[in-house]
């Protein structure tokens, strides 16, 4: 008789289909887990570039992002300030649980607080089950616990080994994380550093640039402002060097200062000088004079370097300027007297030089002055101390360059100290433009001819005789 054989059951035997389709359905959910890690990173990532000056966008998106790939939890960052700790950002899908959550901060800085170990001792802080922890009796641990929640993952946020805050996750339902969870966790608060160390440097560097602006702003009342543009653009080195160049210098003082001060308080006498002083800066600027320096009630200043626009048209910006500047003196006499700051004349003596000069930086490696030095610049010093009060006294190569559109009249040829041959000297009278508004002056000029007549000052016999003599010579 043969015995049938009980086949053995195959009940724990997966059917290949079903394994194959339960494989394939954990890999997709895996790969959208790891598709919207991935997205949440990037979202964190583009806030961080875009907002290098404020935290809070960042710490707003770093919670947002936690509460939808951490359903059923409230995660927070969390900051110390002082002795305390308090929540900059809290988000959960219920937004009364995330309240609720926010309104257990702040809380003290201490280690019978969770968020104060963290901080404290610089570790991550994971419990699956706070009901079921060794300190699930500290203050901290209560306080969770009557929250209804029963999980905690409290990752620091460091810098330099330092806890600078901490990023937390609260979860209702007890359980661990995954690794992939808390690689999620450890690369938020990681993005969280990152937008703190860069509001940190930015506000650092704006300091830095609000401090370097103010030096700037000091220094550059010290030195002209075309010689601060090509240092601070990097034009020209702070070395000790020089070269010659030509150029128009300007001299100008007060005549009989000494006196002034004597009859004047310091204090008016300092409000008085420095008024008069901002006022010809201003015109020296606007004319594009390179301002040298103040010498007390003297004014140096020069045409040409660092920046020129031709020596003809250097010379002119300098008459002009000039002849602005004792236009605005006259105007500040006339109130001055007004208000009784002054009973006697103001005026100043101004003298023009046109030549070359050496220009440059000199001193010492550690203090340096960029100024000019030479021969030009020494006469251009010597025709301001003898020019007429309120007048302008130019060298014959100003006067060459200018005489086209100024009038200005030849003097005694002057004996200079440190000048072997004497000096030709023009006295600057005004522009064509403006003494042909006075009847008594008359100017013509053409190619191959001048004429400029002063009515009130020409001897008429004499002129007649003149332009008699030129018109028949004309008609020959």
């Amino acid at each position: 008789m043969t015995q049938d054989r009980k086949r053995p059951s195959n009940k724990n035997t997966a059917d290949p289909a079903s394994k194959q389709k339960s494989a394939l359905t954990l890999a997709k959910r895996e790969l959208q887990e790891a598709l919207d890690r991935q997205a949440a990173t990037n979202e964190i990532l583009h806030i961080i570039s875009s907002s290098p000056s404020d935290t809070q966008p960042v710490f707003e998106a770093i919670v947002r992002s936690g509460s939808k790939l951490f359903p059923g939890s409230a995660i927070s960052v969390a900051l110390p300030k002082g002795d305390r700790v308090d929540a900059v950002a809290v988000a959960d899908e219920d937004p009364d649980r995330a309240e609720a959550w926010r309104r257990r901060f702040p809380f003290p800085l201490s280690r019978d607080y969770m968020h104060g170990v963290v901080i404290l001792e610089g570790r991550e802080l994971d419990i699956p089950d706070v009901a079921k922890a060794p300190n699930r009796d500290t203050t901290g641990a209560k306080n969770f616990l009557a929250s209804g929640y029963r999980a905690v993952t409290l990752m620091p946020m460091l810098r330099d080994g330092k806890a600078i805050g901490v990023l937390g996750i609260v979860r209702l339902a007890p359980g661990p994380l995954s690794d992939a969870q808390l690689a999620v966790l450890r690369a938020f608060a990681a993005q969280a550093v990152i937008a703190i160390e860069n509001t940190r440097l930015m506000n650092e560097f704006r300091q830095t640039n609000s401090v370097l602006e103010n030096v700037s702003h000091q220094l550059a009342k010290y030195i002209s402002p075309q010689l601060y543009q090509s240092i601070l653009s990097g034009e020209r080195d702070v070395t000790i060097e020089s070269k010659r160049k030509k150029l128009t210098i300007f001299f100008s003082d007060i005549v009989s200062f000494t006196e002034i001060t004597d009859q004047m308080e310091s204090e008016e006498l300092t409000a008085l000088l420095n008024e008069y002083l901002t006022e010809m800066s201003h015109i020296a600027e606007e004319h594009g004079a390179n301002f040298d320096k103040f010498i007390g009630d003297a004014i140096m200043c020069y045409f040409g370097d660092p920046e020129s626009k031709g020596v003809k048209e250097d010379a002119e910006a300098c008459v002009r300027m000039a002849l602005a500047m004792q236009n605005r003196l006259r105007e500040l006499q006339s109130g001055w007297r007004d208000r009784g700051v002054i009973d006697r004349p103001f005026e100043a003596r101004m003298g023009i030089n046109t030549g070359y000069c050496t220009v440059g930086n000199f001193g010492s490696l550690d203090r340096m002055d960029y100024t000019i030095i030479g021969h030009e610049v020494n006469l251009a010093a010597r025709l301001e101390s003898h020019a007429d009060a309120g007048g302008i006294l130019m060298a014959a190569e100003t006067h060459s360059l200018v005489k086209d559109w100024l009038l200005a009249e030849e003097q005694d040829a002057i004996m200079m100290k440190g000048f072997s041959q004497p000096v030709r000297t023009y006295r600057v009278r005004g522009t064509h433009e403006e003494l042909a508004k006075d009847e008594n002056f008359f100017h013509h000029e053409d190619e191959g001819v001048v004429i400029s007549i002063e009515g009130g000052r020409a001897d008429r016999q004499k002129t007649k005789e003149a332009l008699e003599r030129a018109l028949a010579q004309l008609n020959r």
